[in-house]
């Protein structure tokens, strides 16, 4: 079973003003919330990080046991966790396999990222819909390979366009012409995309925390 945890940044103060509210975070996400530049940014990397915390804490873990895997990827033995956030928002998916999670918040891009990104397919399926929907559209494909590239552990090296996904029934994921052995799912966040890619198959209800 996937679980799939929010929180809203918005709150949280500025970790350089208050830095106890850092405490009990590992020294690499202190230093990595730090180093950013803009207070937003700082706020999104607190908040992950803190949600982490409360996830891992719920499954009888702890911060201090992460270590990272082949591509730099975060884990820890038997539980498989990913985060991500975008301006208000973040987020942070586990399960007992392999899992990737991206939010985005849904804002205007140029017609040439998806050109740039996204497969000859993807494309054709953008050019069905309107303005409005097609933004849409184009975060869903977005945060569908965000989150593909982050269960697989590969990130950008893998590449935008080495895989695509095809609507039909269910989203399926091709690679090579092989379809691939993960499930899809989307959540509902207002203004926000919100998909988990992951080797389960079951999703269990988005939870606040």
């Amino acid at each position: 079973m996937v679980s799939v945890y929010m929180t809203n940044v918005t709150s949280l103060p500025d970790p350089r003003e208050f830095p106890e509210i850092m405490n009990g975070l590992p020294e690499e996400r202190k230093q990595k919330t730090l180093r950013y530049k803009q207070l937003n940014d700082r706020k999104q990397s607190l908040g992950a990080g803190l949600l982490l915390e409360k996830v891992l804490r719920i499954r009888g873990k702890s911060m201090e046991t992460i270590r990272y895997g082949e591509h730099g990827k975060p884990e820890i033995d038997g539980i498989y966790f990913n985060l991500s956030h975008s301006h208000d928002i973040a987020v942070c998916a586990v399960s007992d396999k392999p899992v990737g999670c991206d939010v985005e918040k849904i804002e205007e891009v140029t017609k040439r990222i998806a050109e740039r990104f996204f497969t000859e397919n993807e494309i054709a399926y953008l050019e069905r819909f309107e303005e409005e929907e097609k933004l849409n559209e184009f975060f869903r494909i977005w945060t569908m390979k965000e989150s593909y590239m982050k269960m697989t552990g590969e990130g950008m090296s893998l590449g935008l366009k080495n895989f695509e996904f095809i609507f039909r029934d269910k989203v399926e994921v091709y690679r090579e012409n092989n379809l691939c052995s993960c499930t899809i799912k989307e959540y509902e966040i207002p203004g926000y995309k919100l998909t988990v890619c992951a080797e389960e198959t079951e999703f269990a209800e988005l939870k606040h925390l």
